[in-house]
């Protein structure tokens, strides 16, 4: 293997094995509830870049008996060295969702009339443009529903009687779609309800109840 060849694969190695740590640790970044137990929003992190530096030492050994190998280690006797050191500076840059492009955004509002609640998406782009005929799916969160009951002091919310009158909702002409979500007379009233939105990558959560408007 040439000199070229070596350091260009090693240092191959190295690079990735950061990005790929850079990934890991914005992922587990990712992992943090969006909602902490009250159900209010927390704070979310993101890593915009990371500056790095890398040093290293080269030494070709040409052995007495003939031949040469490269290695990262002293020399020992009766072999002729020569060694290389050089330093290697760069960064790694976050790239926003759509490589620049403008990115999808979502809005909600919530309207109340007894134990119906009226949720009114609105989408657009980052760059201010309407979003027409766009398809946003809207879930119920079972699992962050029960733990925010939980905190609000109900162990059992009866999450059953919560139904939606479309679970896929379609943006008119103006960028907005609606939906109903019944809140039955099972659910318990301090119950949490917790609804996801999606639009593409973006999502949307929402705290709805028949204490919470």
């Amino acid at each position: 293997m040439s000199e070229g060849k070596f350091i260009a694969d090693t240092l191959e190695s190295v690079l990735v094995g950061i990005a790929e740590s850079l990934r890991e640790a914005q992922e587990e970044l990712n992992s943090i509830a969006p909602l902490d137990g009250y159900g209010r929003p927390a704070p979310q992190y993101r890593i915009p870049h990371l500056d790095f530096e890398v040093g290293f030492q080269l030494k070709s050994e040409t052995k007495s008996s003939g031949g040469v190998r490269l290695i990262f280690a002293p020399v020992t006797s009766g072999e002729a060295s020569k060694e290389v050191t050089s330093r290697i500076t760069g960064r790694f840059v976050a790239v926003p969702p759509g490589e620049g492009m403008p990115v999808p955004q979502l809005a909600a509002d919530v309207t109340s009339a007894g134990n119906r609640r009226t949720v009114t998406f609105t989408a657009t782009t980052s760059a201010g443009e309407v979003l027409t005929g766009a398809d946003i799916e809207v879930n119920l969160d079972r699992e962050a529903s029960i733990g925010l009951s939980k905190a609000a002091g109900v162990s059992s919310p009866r999450l059953t009687a919560v139904s939606l009158s479309s679970a896929v909702v379609q943006t008119d002409a103006s960028g907005v779609a609606t939906t109903e979500v019944q809140l039955g007379g099972a659910l318990q009233t301090a119950a949490r309800v917790v609804l996801v939105a999606e639009l593409g990558f973006e999502t949307l959560r929402l705290v709805i109840g028949k204490e919470v408007s």
